[in-house]
């Protein structure tokens, strides 16, 4: 995306809100880390990665803000991300200044993914996005999970160095 369009997009009116309806698609799960069972879970509802792919700076600030509420209601290092997919997402949050990041929550709240909380402070909406311990996953997705594990020939993810 050009910073011509994101101009247009941030001058053009905010988004309807979202009806999201429970239409019996499974949510999609996406763990921090694919390869721990020690990690938390994002659980997205269906409809949510079809309309981000078009805002791609939506889709990350939404995801700094579950990364966030990870950090705030879980131990220290469960919200390491180590997944291709999040990652992905997360990427387009390192090129937006603070304000951007604002204007882009200002976004999810109009959509009805967030809600304000406070005068500073914002709720994830759990029908679009929920935070889940490994455990809280349905038994039958765990053992795909698993599966997929065993059978991938590739080579693992390579850890990054912290700094």
């Amino acid at each position: 995306m050009s910073r011509i369009q994101d101009a247009r997009r941030a001058m053009a009116p905010l988004p309807l809100r979202w009806l999201l309806p429970d239409t019996g698609e499974d949510r999609k799960l996406l763990p921090l880390d694919a390869d721990s069972v020690d990690t938390l879970v994002v659980s997205l509802h269906p409809h949510l990665l079809r309309e981000f792919s078009n805002s791609p700076y939506e889709a990350a600030a939404l995801l700094w803000l579950v990364l966030l509420n990870a950090e705030q209601h879980h131990p220290a290092g469960k919200a390491k991300v180590r997944n291709f997919q999040l990652g992905f997402l997360a990427a387009p949050a390192y090129f937006l200044t603070p304000g951007e990041v604002l204007e882009e929550v200002d976004r999810l709240e109009a959509r009805g993914v967030v809600e304000r909380v406070g005068d500073s402070g914002v709720q994830l909406n759990p029908a679009a996005v929920r935070l889940l311990e490994y455990r809280e996953v349905p038994a039958r997705r765990r053992l795909e999970w698993n599966a997929e594990r065993a059978a991938w020939a590739g080579s693992a993810m390579p850890a990054f160095p912290s700094a």
